[in-house]
């Protein structure tokens, strides 16, 4: 028995206010704290994704980022999609052979890939994000190169002439590339310019280019366009994106793998 007093438009408002306030919120914590059923937060979290009040994930919601230059910081986005995100980073690994070479973009998604490939043998890593440099276990037979470069204030990632031009003359087997928007109109997109020189650069080092992203990047263009997205070779994503998005995805010459 649903004891909530609120009116389902009153109960909604409420509901945004509350993601809203905490950046995102899991289906199960709604139910309890506006006493319902998880059946009714589905359904009114349902509603307010359609009506772009929030972006619906697997298991709840977050925030609508309205602006399209908004970025999070790196410790906002390390809590976000955290499942999602573990479960591209396996997939991602499993790309990933043992003597490859591996460029891998910053962001919290390569976090966890570069955290994946502990396991992996006789890689060469290459990374502009010292956050992965600093935390990731390597196999002793690994190697890790930091592009160098200038770190942006209060982030984790190496920008500039520097890592451009380190990364303009490698060639690696598979890059993986994290992006902040995935829309069929407005391409590939980053919330800011300054990495967008570097993203370009290691899309085309790679034999292989993987865009990793989770759902929530879908149908969001944010501020600085990186690419088409027909200029990747694989796009990969977790199951929470929607059908109508997946179904146009693959449409277009450009592989899709969902886990």
């Amino acid at each position: 028995m649903e004891r909530n007093s609120y009116i389902p438009a009153e109960r909604q408002k409420k509901m945004i206010e509350y993601i809203e306030n905490n950046t995102s919120a899991q289906i199960h914590e709604l139910a309890l704290h506006f006493h319902v059923s998880e059946a009714t937060v589905r359904r009114d979290l349902d509603d307010l994704d359609r009506q772009g009040a929030i972006r619906r994930t697997h298991g709840g919601a977050i925030k609508m980022d309205r602006s399209t230059s908004y970025e999070h910081m790196y410790s906002e986005k390390m809590d976000l999609m955290t499942e999602e995100k573990q479960r591209i980073a396996e997939a991602a690994a499993r790309m990933v052979h043992n003597g490859d070479t591996v460029i891998i973009d910053s962001g919290t998604t390569t976090f966890f890939i570069a955290q994946a490939l502990s396991r992996h043998e006789n890689l060469t890593l290459i990374t502009n994000d010292l956050y992965i440099a600093y935390q990731t276990p390597i196999h002793p037979s690994s190697t890790l190169i930091v592009t160098g470069g200038m770190r942006r204030q209060g982030r984790q990632e190496l920008v500039g002439t520097v890592p451009e031009n380190f990364i303009r003359d490698t060639h690696v087997d598979i890059a993986f590339i994290g992006v902040d928007g995935i829309d069929l109109t407005g391409g590939v997109t980053n919330a800011n310019f300054a990495e967008v020189g570097v993203k370009r650069l290691m899309l085309e080092s790679g034999m292989r280019s993987v865009i990793v992203a989770d759902h929530s990047k879908f149908g969001r263009v944010a501020l600085a366009r990186i690419c088409d997205i027909r200029q990747a070779d694989l796009i990969l994503t977790d199951r929470g994106i929607e059908d109508e998005m997946l179904n146009r995805l693959r449409k277009l010459p450009v592989e899709i793998e969902v886990v």
